[in-house]
């Protein structure tokens, strides 16, 4: 069994550093565990007190009696090695350090409990996390052992970080934006179990189809490309890097006691390891978004099907911006798409259907240009519900509310079979849209499985990922 699986798949919990004091950061933690719907026992240990959180609390690990599959320790450093050792004298072989001040200090002591640490769990058999993290959120088994509360489970992204905030702090952010994710890992100073670990892990979840990295470091330069490689054989992995100058190498350093090198030099291991690069972390999530939801594009030849000229335009700049292209259709194609158009449509590509408040014309135009055999993915302008555009009509129209709900009924119905087409034809189709998840139709959207974004720029990085992605693919297929 990998050694991540029962850290991330717990029948029971033993938790150190938690009590009745709000402020505690292992507080917030077992609270966050107690109320996320994990179904497995927990057992707070504390050294006087008798109940924690309605939970019956345990004055040492010896005392709880039943079988523990980890245990989270957030605990004063100076404390930690020992009762580590305690633990592993109890039999327990998976935990989670979550407590600092060890290699990261650049302190001779903390390098030596790190070190102490290590010599501990090694003669007993634990594999752990850490240490310096948060913890891990499962959507499996609806686990969260981080210190932020509501992770939105039910998506096909994991995502692997040596910063504990690019793991739990990220929660808020993706539920605004609709964006699930299946699983996080907070590896810390990774004195045990470490990026490569997660790769091999990750590449073996069927849950999982893609899977994130925020690097400070690489600690095993040769296991990782290995590692990296095979997993993207298999399914896409993005990363971004921070170590690559002074100042992001110096903080590294004091952050996680990671040793990092030049942007060029990663650069290069990134590429070997066939990982893709992305700037920062939302470039990463909206990469990590189309490729889990998406099909991979066999070429560059894009649609773009709008109502209006400006984003038609600016999606279409950017995509040859960014070395795809927007051909011209084909006499033929344009007939066709002409019948099913108004008089003033442009079918030339973009599509520009100028105003036009029937949408189900864009799963047929989107259909008609996939099966064309002209495009290999498209984007989307211009999709708006009654309740997007009918706020003020309401106020004049009495008729309007109930035309407003059987038209946004219809919507859904429509999003839902838009959804599909990418699935059936084997082409992605992403959207842009001003509207954010307050909308119903950008909600409807999210939830089959299309991706949105707020900008011309973004929906185009994503669909170059996509396509950056199926040549990795094929080369990898190749080499391995």
């Amino acid at each position: 069994m990998h050694p991540l699986e029962q850290i991330m798949n717990p029948r029971s919990i033993a938790f150190y550093g938690a009590s009745s004091n709000p402020l505690k950061m292992g507080s917030i933690q077992l609270a966050n565990v107690l109320e996320g719907g994990y179904r497995g026992e927990v057992f707070p240990i504390h050294p006087s007190e008798k109940e924690i959180m309605g939970v019956r609390a345990y004055r040492s690990i010896a005392q709880v009696g039943k079988p523990v599959d980890l245990v989270q320790l957030v605990l004063p450093t100076g404390v930690v090695p020992e009762i580590l050792e305690e633990c592993g004298k109890a039999g327990i072989k998976r935990a989670i350090v979550i407590s600092g001040g060890f290699g990261e200090t650049q302190r001779e002591e903390g390098a030596r409990l790190e070190r102490r640490m290590k010599e501990i769990a090694r003669r007993y058999g634990i594999r752990f996390l850490g240490p310096n993290c948060v913890g891990v959120q499962n959507g499996t088994c609806r686990l969260n052992t981080t210190t932020i509360a509501g992770p939105p489970f039910g998506g096909r992204i994991a995502l692997v970080s040596q910063s504990g905030a690019y793991t739990a702090m990220l929660n808020p952010y993706l539920r605004s934006s609709g964006i699930r994710i299946s699983a996080t890992v907070s590896v810390g100073n990774e004195a045990d179990i470490d990026l490569v670990d997660c790769l091999e892990y990750f590449r073996e979840k069927e849950e999982v189809r893609a899977v994130g990295l925020y690097v400070e470091a690489v600690r095993r330069p040769r296991e990782f490309i290995s590692a990296a490689r095979l997993t993207a054989a298999e399914k896409p992995v993005v990363a971004v890097y921070v170590g690559g100058n002074e100042a992001g190498s110096r903080s590294s350093l004091s952050h996680t006691a990671a040793v990092s090198g030049p942007d060029e030099l990663y650069d290069g291991l990134l590429r070997q390891a066939g990982v893709i690069r992305a700037e920062d972390m939302d470039q990463m999530i909206d990469f990590l978004w189309a490729l889990s939801a998406q099909p991979v594009p066999s070429g560059d030849r894009m649609a773009v099907i709008t109502n209006s000229g400006g984003p038609g335009t600016s999606l279409a700049y950017h995509l040859e911006k960014k070395g795809l292209r927007v051909p011209v259709f084909s006499s033929g194609l344009r007939s066709r798409l002409k019948e099913m158009t108004g008089p003033l449509t442009s079918v030339v590509n973009p599509i520009d259907m100028t105003f036009e408040t029937n949408i189900y014309l864009y799963k047929q135009l989107t259909e008609a240009v996939f099966e064309s055999g002209e495009v290999d993915g498209a984007l989307i302008y211009g999709l708006f519900g009654a309740s997007d555009i009918a706020v003020n009509l309401k106020k004049r129209l009495p008729d309007m509310a109930s035309l407003e709900k059987s038209w946004d009924e219809g919507i859904r119905d429509f999003i839902g079979e838009l959804g599909r087409v990418p699935a059936r034809t084997g082409k992605p189709l992403l959207v842009m849209s001003f509207l954010g998840t307050g909308s119903m139709t950008v909600r409807s959207l999210v939830e089959a499985d299309v991706p949105v974004y707020p900008s011309a720029s973004r929906a185009v990085a994503a669909m170059r990922a996509l396509l950056e992605y199926g040549t990795i693919r094929k080369k990898l297929e190749t080499a391995i």
